[in-house]
């Protein structure tokens, strides 16, 4: 039958060609694409991760220099301690330093000792530093001295915030002053739970009878470290301030970092 040709046979599996090959042609282009992409999102990722590490880690670095040739030597001693009311720290304009953080349970695992500046804007947390939060006490000042920092890139500065517990101390190294904090509590809340900034974290309505410091970075409900939806939250209370010049804490006397 005219039907079953050779001709047209050879017709149809002409066009059944170069459908394939069309077909092969569309799903290479897709495949190339997809590992443009990517390529770009692995790209982007050790940027995120790493690079900005980098540079942060360095602008951190500097600041810390800069800021340890104004403080007073501290002798590698333990000082005394002292449980009266603390020296209150002066305001400092944006951006400068206020002092060091120094978290002796981060020692050997990530940065334990970090510069302090005022301010919580990109320009302040991409240098790997914590941020004072403008609106919260000063430091010695009854109430919440309370600051942030990025948990993941530019530095991953409080990275390992999720290790402090109870009665883990936490110290803002000064020019000439240690204030040392133990760690009460940790909480997980919404970004839109500002009152865990209020001088008494939970009470916005409460008057403050003591120094604390509250730390916030992000946290993921289902990602930990690398979401951000949520904040993780540590409390802590002053429990003792020395003077520099006396000595310092017994917990940073064999902590090479700290000054």
């Amino acid at each position: 039958m005219a039907g079953n040709s050779p001709v047209r046979h050879r017709a149809r599996a002409r066009r059944a060609s170069r459908a394939v090959r069309v077909v092969n042609g569309i799903l290479t282009g897709v495949g190339e694409l997809l590992i443009t992409a990517g390529l770009v999102i692995a790209l982007f990722l050790v940027w995120q991760l790493w690079w900005t590490g980098i540079d942060a880690n360095a602008s951190a670095a500097t600041v810390a220099t800069s800021f340890q040739q104004t403080q007073v030597e501290s002798p590698q001693v333990e000082g005394t301690r002292r449980t009266d009311a603390p020296p209150v720290m002066d305001p400092v304009g944006y951006g400068e330093t206020i002092g060091m953080l120094v978290v002796p349970k981060w020692y050997g695992v990530t940065n334990n000792n970090m510069p302090i500046l005022e301010g919580t804007g990109h320009d302040v947390l991409d240098q790997a530093a914590a941020g004072h939060y403008t609106e919260t006490q000063q430091l010695g000042e009854n109430g919440n001295f309370a600051v942030a920092a990025h948990r993941r890139t530019y530095g991953n500065s409080f990275r390992r915030i999720d290790m402090l517990q109870e009665g883990d101390e936490i110290i803002v190294s000064t020019a000439s002053t240690w204030y040392v904090y133990t760690v009460t509590s940790h909480e997980i809340v919404t970004p839109d739970q500002v009152e865990v900034l209020a001088p008494v974290p939970g009470q916005p309505d409460a008057a403050p009878t003591k120094p604390m410091i509250t730390l916030t970075t992000c946290h993921g409900i289902t990602t930990g470290e690398w979401g951000n939806d949520h904040r993780w939250i540590v409390h802590a209370e002053l429990s003792y301030w020395m003077e520099r010049s006396e000595g310092r804490p017994a917990s940073v006397l064999n902590d090479p970092e700290v000054n």
